[in-house]
């Protein structure tokens, strides 16, 4: 689990028609001690207050405080786990279910396709080459939303 030592900053937008939805998260900074989040608790609070004012008719939401979701190699091998996990799960739906063949055998062929398909999943998962999107430890945007246009 992530380490509870270790605090977040986080500055997100809402849409400009949405109010209540956040749109895009324009800072995120984490993996920082509780001693340094205070001692640049001014810059921070300057860069909210930077986005805000450049953007009036979005909602500006600053968020600092423990750090409790997993980044970097932790969330690589959660997220590994769970993918791996589901393929396994689909590969005994499609190996389970009866196929309802019809004169040409189209179905039992997509069907074996199918579980061709995710057998190569799982081995580029047990690889580790499957390519799924990676939780980021910084987000900087704040060159986007703070300039006027």
């Amino acid at each position: 689990m992530a380490d509870l030592n270790e605090c977040v900053v986080k500055i997100a937008v809402s849409g400009e028609t949405d109010y209540f939805h956040m749109d895009d998260v324009v800072y995120y900074r984490s993996g920082m001690t509780p001693d340094f989040v205070t001692r640049w608790l001014w810059y921070f609070e300057y860069l909210a207050a930077l986005v805000k004012v450049n953007n009036p008719h979005r909602k500006v939401e600053f968020y600092k405080g423990p750090q409790d979701i997993l980044v970097g190699k932790e969330w690589h091998e959660h997220r590994r786990a769970t993918l791996l996990k589901s393929r396994a799960t689909k590969l005994k739906q499609l190996e389970k279910g009866v196929v309802d063949d019809d004169l040409f055998h189209f179905k039992s062929q997509d069907n074996e396709a199918k579980k061709q398909q995710v057998l190569a999943q799982i081995d580029a998962l047990n690889r580790d080459e499957f390519p799924f999107e990676e939780f980021p430890d910084y987000i900087n945007k704040i060159k986007q939303y703070a300039v006027r246009y």
